[in-house]
């Protein structure tokens, strides 16, 4: 085992000698400004964000390197531009940690000629429904507030599944031009565009969401529901998490739960099957929510005022992201606290029947 682990770190050292050769070390202090151009976001529109040091820096042959998990990294002439680059050790955010700063772009560079927005962020960004609608989609919402997103060439993020390709199309983004950073782990452009974070404030990824700007709010429900919804008539609906691929906060009795739940009028659904603009339309009709807490609730930001949100969460989550969105939106929102349950392959939570029956 000892030969063995010494031999991995061997060939890990060999192969960073040789793209250091090809590409040269990242350094973290000093930045060449003929190259890079930065707009200070004062407004969004018309909302007043100055507070939040929003930044849109563009680069001319700038560079992205990203490990596709918990690295990405902008560079402009070998120095790391620390505003818009992330790196995440157990979900605290480092700068002068970057693993480029000591391992430097270990992967082949792909060149693409045209502007390219940098979208990525880890995996936090990538499939989760939540982190789509409140960290990506406001870094489009800000780049446009100069830039006109459809004259941009690309956009680097990662094979999108169909909810983001929905909303993209809703926002006129053609789904076609986003560049897979799975596939192309390093590239470089003729221009690159990277902005900083709509909400990472703090040097943790943990509760970002707590803390969530009410402009995202207010502009995701601008774009959205001005759309042609449908009349969707849930009144009553229960979020049934078991579709989801996170093994947290799910429910032990998950089926005796909706079982009481339709005899009491409420229509039982797997968000993950259903088309982004038809969740719109469900959740901005409906006058009820039960939900285990997860990213199908982010959906709440589309709810109309005195909407009763009901939250399953177990005891040891301090997270209030969802209480926050019903402030911002004035709805009457409750949690029901549960103690977790570890070591069960249906669930970590398990919630009484009869305390289910006098909430309903």
């Amino acid at each position: 085992m000892i030969l063995k682990n010494f031999l991995k770190l061997c060939f890990k050292r060999l192969i960073h000698s040789f793209f250091f050769s090809i590409y040269g070390r990242i350094e973290n202090k000093g930045l060449d400004f003929k190259k890079v151009s930065i707009e200070k976001i004062k407004f969004i529109d018309k909302i007043n964000v100055k507070r939040f040091n929003y930044k849109i820096f563009q680069i001319k042959e700038g560079r992205v390197f990203t490990n596709f998990v918990e690295n990405v990294s902008v560079i402009s002439n070998n120095k790391l531009l620390k505003d818009v680059s992330f790196q995440q050790i157990k979900g605290h955010l480092s700068y002068n940690k970057n693993e480029v700063l000591s391992s430097g772009t270990p992967k082949f560079k792909k060149k693409f000629f045209g502007k390219i927005l940098v979208l990525a962020q880890g995996a936090s960004g990538h499939f989760n429904y939540a982190h789509w609608l409140f960290d990506i989609v406001p870094k489009l919402i800000i780049t446009s507030q100069f830039h006109k997103l459809n004259k941009i060439n690309f956009f680097y993020f990662t094979k999108l599944n169909s909810f983001q390709k929905d909303a993209l199309k809703l926002m006129k983004i053609n789904p076609v031009k986003f560049i897979d950073s799975s596939k192309y782990r390093h590239i470089e452009a003729d221009k690159l565009i990277a902005v900083t974070h709509p909400n990472y404030f703090k040097k943790t990824i943990f509760f970002a969401h707590t803390n969530l700007p009410e402009w995202i709010v207010i502009c995701l429900r601008r774009i959205f529901l001005k759309k042609k919804l449908k009349k969707i008539g849930y009144k009553k609906i229960y979020i049934d998490r078991s579709d989801s691929t996170q093994n947290h906060c799910k429910l032990i009795n998950n089926h005796e739960i909706m079982n009481v739940l339709k005899k009491k009028g409420f229509k039982c659904l797997q968000l993950s099957k259903i088309k982004f603009i038809d969740q719109v339309s469900i959740f901005s009709n409906c006058k009820m929510i039960i939900a285990p807490h997860g990213a199908g609730l982010a959906n709440i930001t589309f709810c109309k005022r005195k909407t009763k949100v009901v939250e399953i969460i177990p005891k040891h989550i301090q997270n209030y992201e969802y209480k926050r969105i019903s402030r911002i939106n004035k709805l009457s929102h409750r949690y029901i606290y549960l103690k977790q349950i570890k070591n069960n392959n249906d669930g970590d939570i398990y919630l009484d029947l009869e305390k289910l029956r006098k909430i309903v």
